[in-house]
């Protein structure tokens, strides 16, 4: 059991970027295949419920958790496969994401320089379908390796089989905190191989002094990261989880009826014909860009809409509580329900 680490009730204030200070049974960080086994020939821990969490960057906790709260650390890149223009790379699931994303562009990989900056895990990316600036997890991600966490079996995911979505896939549906993302493969292109990404308007704007044809994975990195640190709020200073709700997507004849209703609305036609309409602006419409609640202890950031933010002091059921707001209003206002990204542990 030297590769395991077990912490009775202990604070998961630490691993969740809300900064929800509720605690764990027990906290068990897994390494390999046979720490699961090991675990579960525990009768006490048997007996409990077990949950999965990585970075905790998509949790909101509203409560002490009677559970085994079970976190991958295997953090190992592998170079798996390589031809003369992709390169596969085997992740361990524990690794920061920001950390690893900044190895591929090191290395002069194409592919995940537009999801920089997101918080949370390397395994993280797969079960949330994580996406940014015109780029998804799915764009790039080959094979999931996954553990059983009833009796430890491994069990490996094409991408084809992991019904991927806009911010979902089988991991968060079918199989939640049942199968433990253990390592994630990549297949990038190498640095003669790839081009930008430019799809996000901002992007682009902020490379428009520069030749396309001469642009790297880092200057695409570098910009993202600045966009990032001036649009959105840290979570390291302000609790948050990124985007709180989703963007809600809504029938060709229903935008219609919205712009006649309230003018021009920013939009993102999807290839069904439906429209996609961004979430924060909804919000700012309603008035929530930058509102405080609660003594000022929640709020709406006032760098970005669609961020939810603890100021300090606030617990899990104040941040629902006003997610709950925001949303009648929405709901009032633009006849659109607002469904969260978010997971809520009530």
């Amino acid at each position: 059991m030297t590769d395991m680490r077990i912490q009775a009730n202990y604070s998961l204030k630490n691993h969740n970027t809300f900064h929800i200070d509720v605690k764990a049974h027990y906290l068990v960080e897994i390494e390999k295949q046979s720490d699961i086994t090991t675990l579960r020939s525990d009768l006490k821990l048997a007996a409990l419920p077990w949950m999965i969490i990585g970075g905790g960057s998509n949790l909101l906790f509203t409560h002490d958790l009677e559970k085994v709260v079970v976190s991958c650390r295997f953090k190992k890149i592998k170079v798996v496969k390589e031809d003369e223009d992709n390169i596969w790379l085997s992740v361990g699931a524990g690794l920061d994401w920001h950390t690893f994303v900044e190895y591929t562009v090191d290395h002069g990989y194409w592919g995940l320089e537009n999801l920089a900056l997101i918080p949370g895990t390397v395994g993280a990316a797969p079960v949330q379908n994580i996406g940014a600036y015109g780029a998804e997890a799915e764009d790039t991600i080959t094979r999931v390796q996954t553990l059983n966490l009833f009796n430890g079996e491994r069990r490996e995911f094409r991408h084809s089989d992991c019904q991927f979505g806009y911010r979902q896939s089988i991991f968060k549906t079918e199989y939640e905190n049942s199968l433990l993302v253990h390592r994630v493969t990549f297949r990038l292109r190498k640095a003669h191989a790839g081009h930008p990404n430019l799809y996000y308007e901002p992007l682009k704007e902020a490379l428009n002094d520069r030749d396309k044809t001469e642009l790297t994975s880092r200057d695409v990195f570098d910009a993202i990261v600045e966009i990032r640190q001036k649009r959105l709020p840290d979570p390291r200073i302000y609790g948050n989880a990124g985007s709180f709700f989703k963007n809600p997507i809504v029938s060709e004849e229903y935008f219609q009826k919205l712009v006649e209703k309230h003018g021009d609305i920013p939009y993102h036609k999807m290839l069904d014909n439906q429209y996609k309409i961004p979430a924060a602006w909804l919000i700012e419409q309603a008035g929530w860009k930058g509102k405080k609640c609660l003594n000022k202890t929640v709020g709406v950031s006032e760098k970005h809409a669609l961020f939810l933010v603890n100021y300090g002091g606030a617990n899990g059921e104040d941040i629902v509580m006003l997610s709950q707001r925001i949303r009648e209003d929405i709901d009032h206002m633009f006849g659109i329900h607002l469904e969260r990204e978010v997971i809520v542990l009530k």
